[in-house]
């Protein structure tokens, strides 16, 4: 009765994941979140218990297939690594190469060779180890509200490498708990699927799609001067693709790139790679600038470099050129600076130092 409970929840399990799965890959298109790669995790790991359900289904006791469904856990984990840790989408090229030592143990697992087996466990669990240790730093790092900060997600995903660790050392040592561990490892594991599967798909479209927020732009142009009542309307609808708790978390991340790591420093700042400081899309940057804080990148980025330059014209002696202040504030050239700084303080920087200069006399 067991077996049969257990043989069916495993073949739920896998079916909602294949169905979240495809959720998760729909909304990433328009967020851009690496989440693809959190999705390649949960198949990779998904084999595990639907390896498990054929076993049980057709009665076929093969250790060889339960050790090659155990490799996955590796390729689970290089997806995950990669979920974490990508700024940006990754090579094709360096996906491969994560996917490398699934295919060096299934290879070994295959061909039978039980040589130095001690040394292939090593470094089975130091690759584990390796992956494990990238995620937590990577999310320690991570400030914005997102499936990469979620604790639970990531203390999940670390225990079940953590048991399929102890079942390979089960298995190693020839225990009679090899077994038991391994279906407390599937179950975990369908219990993970079910549960983050649903959390990252039902995240991601939050994100994505908040509740019907629109703007619309209305231009209105009279057609005959002698007829006021002669209007051509033209709406516009765009929609907004970050809520409002979202932005408000990538807002005092951007405040703290500009204020602490004066980001604005950097003449060379393009609005990608903010985009990408802010594990966001450009078009998602840019309408959090637009609509969340009413500013454009070249006038935020501008209204810090002034306010710097202005505590460098304070502090700086009579012989620091004004060239010199411009180029330490982020501006390109002195011309641009001067066009700037008037049209924000109404006077030159020249004129402005020996104001600041007479009044603190």
């Amino acid at each position: 009765m067991w077996i049969e409970l257990q043989r069916e929840f495993y073949l739920v399990c896998c079916v909602l994941t294949l169905f979240c799965a495809g959720l998760m890959f729909k909304y990433e298109r328009s967020f851009e979140e690496s989440a693809h790669y959190l999705s390649l995790a949960n198949l990779a790991i998904m084999l595990m218990p639907l390896i498990s359900y054929i076993q049980l289904k057709f009665y076929i006791s093969a250790p060889l297939i339960s050790q090659i469904a155990n490799s996955c856990i590796l390729l689970f984990c290089a997806f995950s690594y990669l979920f974490y840790c990508s700024k940006t989408p990754p090579s094709m090229k360096r996906v491969a190469l994560h996917c490398i030592p699934f295919g060096f143990f299934i290879t070994i697992k295959i061909i039978g060779v039980h040589t130095q087996t001690v040394l292939l466990y090593i470094l089975y669990f130091g690759l584990m180890f390796s992956y494990v240790t990238c995620m937590w730093q990577s999310t320690a790092r991570s400030t914005t509200n997102s499936l990469r900060c979620s604790t639970l997600l990531i203390f999940t995903v670390t225990y079940l490498i953590a048991l399929n660790g102890i079942v390979a050392i089960s298995y190693l040592s020839q225990s009679s708990w090899t077994y038991p561990l391994w279906s407390l490892l599937n179950v975990s594991i369908c219990a993970y699927l079910m549960t983050f599967s649903f959390y990252a798909a039902y995240r991601l479209k939050q994100v994505t799609k908040p509740p019907q927020l629109h703007i619309q732009n209305t231009v209105i142009k009279k057609s005959d001067p002698q007829n006021s009542h002669s209007k051509d309307v033209n709406f516009k609808q765009r929609t907004i693709q970050l809520s409002d708790s979202v932005a408000q978390d990538c807002i005092a991340k951007l405040h703290h790139l500009l204020q602490k790591e004066h980001l604005f420093l950097d003449n060379q700042l393009t609005l990608g790679q903010l985009a990408t400081r802010l594990d966001l899309t450009q078009h998602q940057t840019s309408e959090l600038l637009n609509e969340h804080m009413q500013t454009s990148f070249y006038n935020l980025l501008n209204e810090h470099r002034i306010q710097h330059a202005c505590q460098l014209l304070k502090h700086a002696t009579n012989k620091t050129s004004i060239t010199q202040i411009a180029l330490e504030s982020g501006f390109n050239n002195k011309s641009s600076f001067y066009n700037e700084f008037k049209k924000q303080l109404g006077t030159t920087p020249s004129q402005w130092r020996i104001t600041q200069q007479v009044s603190e006399t």
